[in-house]
């Protein structure tokens, strides 16, 4: 029988929890970070063959996992790939890191760069002292100057990197950090990098003012993020090109330095990458692995391969191969912080009607969610509502959003639209008639056929399975004045796909998850919103936006105030289809028997700390 994680439970334990930094080389239990998509299935059920891997040496312990894909540079200041994170908890130090307590339920945070906790100066003042023994890989110090270089480089007004606003606004706000940053852009308002709430004190101390009152806890968790690492400056100035618009810093190895736990020690792009440990590191006792090989496996039958020949240490049945390991003792489910979405193109200049919101509301209602979940992407929840099972887990009280009188009111109203059978939006009728106001709307002739491409990478065999359904499923839908065409890429990312061209994509799935939302379950939309320069999505909505601003002016306040704005919130996301929620991530995950995990159950916010597990002897 599979084990269900009870999340909830978990939280229990969690809520609360903190520690004060422990000194360097401290031996505690081991322990892990968080991946919001982890166990998401990525596969083709393509025969081919697994990747060799190199036998591990008499008594070396490594740490074997795959990736679906590889990252595109190591700029930490700019890259928007996923993968890119495991780099940063390896190969680089946070100022703070989550670390698994004694008990194995929950987790504490520690000090990694940071000499000691947070100190709070102030209601919005703190200061952040930096350890004096921490280094580069090439022993060059790490210090307060690093720090505000790297700050200031995350938020530069020129280059304008795609992830400055995880340091101006996530779980704290900066005193003017965004309105710094995105000077330059239209509307932007001319500030001094003086006038930042970012401060050397000296040598080996920063001083950060927030717009809000918040917690010591708070002030960690924003510095634990991928786009927080320090940068070093000569390297960036050397790589950085004459008009300061781009940069090769991470484009490589050779461009590259580190100053993790681990060393990058090869990277052979879209195949292996290979991290060997640091013994010099101050953290070195917190990290048991010798070794951690990750391989670019998108193809599910090559990871099957991996795993049966017990070169896969987490595996992630995908909707072809979970019922082979259904009843294995080994396997874990978990509801995820991610829902699967359809972002669509309001800007197709071959689609008469992709301006419009009638459009947008008539593939809202053809998608049947029901049979997508459970049939196509196999053992997964239809939603069609896009905040997460697990947003507001990490609140005060682990008051979860979605088991709210509030979401459950917006789960209500999304039934009432339902057809019979149906409670989550697919509705073919209401789905046509909007079809015929969107043409009406537009001028649009009502016998015309308009052609929707769905774009996407093959190697995810849920989306293909889903976008094969939906090419047969539409035309019915529609009364063929609608046909589906499906596009393929792969070896990019589906941003860089999209930047191609608006003419070569009307439907892109997606699952873009946001860490934050556990504590603020409005954030989840944050990457969907004007305010955010990578959005993976062409539409904006100045309705939508203005209520999440206003949820982000009161997060602090009362959270049942709270709760029932982000039902506003969300309710605007549905009257305008900001993007298309289709399906709920429940993660499937086998974990091999000679890893040692540091945690019993899967922590929200945490995950199963996979970085400070172990081997066990064989």
């Amino acid at each position: 029988m599979k084990k269900t994680i009870a999340l909830l439970l978990a939280m229990i334990f969690v809520i609360g929890l903190l520690a004060a930094c422990t000194p360097s080389n401290t031996t505690q239990d081991p322990v892990q970070t968080d991946d919001p998509n982890a166990g998401t299935s990525a596969g083709t059920t393509t025969p081919t063959e697994a990747p060799a891997v190199e036998p591990a040496a008499d008594g070396k312990k490594v740490y074997y996992s795959v990736l679906s894909s590889d990252h595109s540079s190591l700029n930490f200041l700019d890259n928007v790939d996923s993968p890119v994170g495991n780099v940063a908890t390896y190969c680089m130090s946070y100022l703070y890191r989550q670390y698994p307590n004694e008990e194995g339920n929950g987790y504490i945070w520690i000090c990694d760069i940071a000499a000691e906790e947070p100190i709070q100066i102030d209601d919005y003042n703190w200061q952040i002292k930096i350890r004096e023994d921490a280094k580069w890989n090439n022993g060059d110090p790490i210090n307060a100057d690093t720090f505000m270089f790297t700050f200031k480089q995350q938020l530069d007004p020129v280059m304008m990197p795609r992830m400055s606003t995880f340091l101006a606004s996530n779980a704290i706000t900066i005193v003017n950090a965004e309105q710094y940053s995105m000077q330059n852009s239209e509307g932007g308002i001319p500030t001094d990098w003086e006038d930042v709430g970012i401060k050397k004190i000296d040598d080996y101390t920063i001083q950060i003012t927030t717009v809000d009152v918040n917690t010591a806890t708070q002030v960690m968790n924003h510095f634990f993020n991928r786009n927080n690492v320090p940068c070093y400056e000569p390297l960036w100035n050397e790589c950085l090109s004459a008009d300061g618009l781009t940069t090769s810093y991470g484009s490589d190895l050779d461009h590259f330095m580190g100053c993790g736990p681990y060393i990058f020690s090869d990277w052979t792009y879209d195949s292996v990458q290979t991290y060997v440990k640091n013994p010099d590191h101050w953290m070195a006792d917190y990290f048991k692995y010798d070794e951690v090989q990750y391989r670019v496996v998108p193809e599910q039958n090559a990871r099957v391969e991996l795993w049966e020949q017990g070169k896969l240490d987490i595996f992630a049945p995908n909707s072809d191969t979970l019922e082979t390991y259904i009843d294995d003792p080994r396997l874990v489910e978990y509801g995820s912080n991610s829902v699967f979405h359809l972002d669509i193109n309001c800007k197709n200049p071959n689609n008469p009607i992709s301006g419009s919101d009638n459009y947008r509301k008539a593939i809202y209602h053809a998608i049947d969610r029901e049979t997508i979940a459970k049939n196509l992407f196999g053992h997964m929840e239809p939603a069609g509502w896009y905040v997460s099972a697990q947003a507001g887990i990490l609140s005060e009280g682990a008051r979860i959003y979605r088991e709210s009188k509030y979401g459950k009111a917006v789960e209500e109203m999304v039934a009432s639209w339902s057809a019979e059978g149906h409670t989550t939006g697919y509705n073919p009728e209401l789905a046509l008639d909007y079809l015929n106001k969107a043409y009406e709307e537009c001028g649009v002739p009502a016998d015309t056929v308009i052609n929707i491409i769905i774009a996407y990478d093959p190697s995810e065999v849920h989306w293909n399975k889903t976008a094969q359904f939906l090419q047969e499923e539409f035309p019915k839908v529609f009364n063929n004045r609608v046909t589906v065409e499906i596009k393929n890429y792969s070896g990019i990312s589906t941003t860089e796909y999209k930047k191609q061209g608006d003419d070569g994509w009307d439907l892109s799935p997606n699952d873009w998850a946001r860490a934050v939302a556990r504590t603020y379950p409005y954030e989840g939309f944050y990457y969907f919103t004007s305010g955010y320069s990578g959005a993976p999505n062409n539409y904006f909505n100045d309705e939508f936006d203005a209520q999440f601003a206003y949820c982000r002016e009161i997060q602090n306040g009362d959270y049942e105030t709270l709760l029932q704005e982000t039902q506003k919130l969300e309710e605007i996301y549905l009257e305008h289809v900001v993007q298309c929620p289709v399906v709920q991530d429940v993660v499937y995950e086998l974990h091999s028997d000679r890893l040692v995990l540091p945690v019993y159950t899967y922590i929200p916010g945490f995950g199963w700390g996979e970085p400070y597990g172990d081997i066990a002897a064989e």
